[in-house]
């Protein structure tokens, strides 16, 4: 296949923001084959640089950034430049006038928190890349070139050599700290019962900082970790992933379940926004209703039954590879770059 000589820019926050991990960098591969690809990493942390040059060196930083939005063929932007709060797009809007192809690519509700921010936004934009529905139904609003991308995983990489046994089993949560505020009373309770229970089965925590007192069992903490993310996660034999429902939370892209998933766990989720899409009620893990506590019945019936494990993670596997692999997801990436730089006939 033939390179072309189109350019793109990923404006991206820094090389470990869980977005930009997966929704670009588990391209990189493919996007090097058919692209020119450079990136701009907008977060700036240089404690070395004394304090009063730092807004010299970010002044600096912007310039080359607007010499980098002239001279290459689309930009594709992740997070708006401005701080969150800030309702202003005055950067966005100064990019194109340098360059129209604009695409932005987000995978939060962000509009729930700055609607005015992200209306502006997403009309700036040439197209918008979503990673659910609901996100793109806020983006058509004012974007008519609104495109749905899931959050894809290397399947290639995150992959399980682990034999299913009935001996110890491991419950596991990933995520970020602060998600660890979906964990309800009742959900710690039916945990701790189920820990009490049963002697071989333990819990693990893979997070970038360790839960808080109100999580009062007995549990293993794994700081999360680029490099060894994939074997830490294979210790895992039922995968969570809860949330409460709100506006916010009908946005996530139920990442980590795609990541047990692709790992031939089984899960064991809230049924809120896309988790129902990646969990098959039933069939590769359970979906727990919203006010219901039903990780306990759940937890247990998993526990018992390693044939059942076994064959739901074979079910999570072929429907994430099937929906949710880089090589599923890539294609659709690739129309939507290709699309927007096709000359006019």
């Amino acid at each position: 296949m033939t390179k072309n000589n189109q350019k793109i820019l990923f404006i991206v926050k820094n090389k470990n923001e869980a977005s930009s991990r997966f929704r670009v960098f588990s391209y990189l591969n493919h996007l090097e084959q058919d692209f020119e690809v450079l990136f701009f990493y907008a977060e700036y942390k240089n404690n070395k640089v004394p304090k009063i040059l730092r807004s010299l060196v970010k002044r600096f930083r912007f310039i080359t950034l607007v010499n980098l939005v002239r001279k290459n063929d689309i930009i594709f932007m992740q997070r708006p430049m401005s701080v969150d709060g800030n309702k202003s797009t005055f950067f966005e809007w100064l990019f194109t006038r340098f360059n129209k192809n604009l695409i932005f690519d987000y995978d939060d509700a962000i509009f729930v928190e700055n609607a005015t921010k992200m209306k502006s936004l997403v009309s700036l934009s040439k197209a918008c890349i979503c990673g659910n529905d609901y996100l793109a139904d806020f983006a058509k609003q004012y974007n008519p070139n609104t495109y749905i991308i899931p959050t894809p995983i290397d399947t290639d990489k995150f992959i399980s050599t682990k034999a299913v046994t009935g001996e110890s089993i491991t419950i596991g949560w990933t995520g970020t700290s602060g998600n660890y505020a979906y964990f309800t009373t009742e959900m710690i309770q039916d945990i701790k019962d189920v820990l009490l229970k049963y002697s071989h089965v333990n819990f693990l925590f893979i997070c970038d900082r360790r839960p808080n007192e109100k999580f009062d069992f007995p549990y293993t903490f794994i700081r999360w970790n680029d490099e060894t993310e994939v074997n830490d996660l294979k210790k895992i034999d039922i995968g969570l992933m809860p949330l409460i429902d709100s506006p916010w939370t009908r946005g996530k892209c139920g990442f980590k379940l795609i990541q047990y998933g692709s790992i031939s766990i089984p899960s064991i989720a809230s049924d809120v926004g896309v988790n129902a899409e990646v969990v098959l009620d039933g069939k590769s893990g359970y979906l727990v209703q919203n006010g219901q506590s039903d990780w306990k019945k759940y937890l247990e019936i998993l526990i018992h039954d390693p044939q059942l494990r076994e064959s739901m993670g074979k079910i999570a596997r072929e429907h994430i590879e099937n929906v949710y692999s880089v090589n599923k997801n890539y294609p659709k990436l690739k129309v939507v770059l290709e699309n927007l730089i096709k000359p006019a006939v």
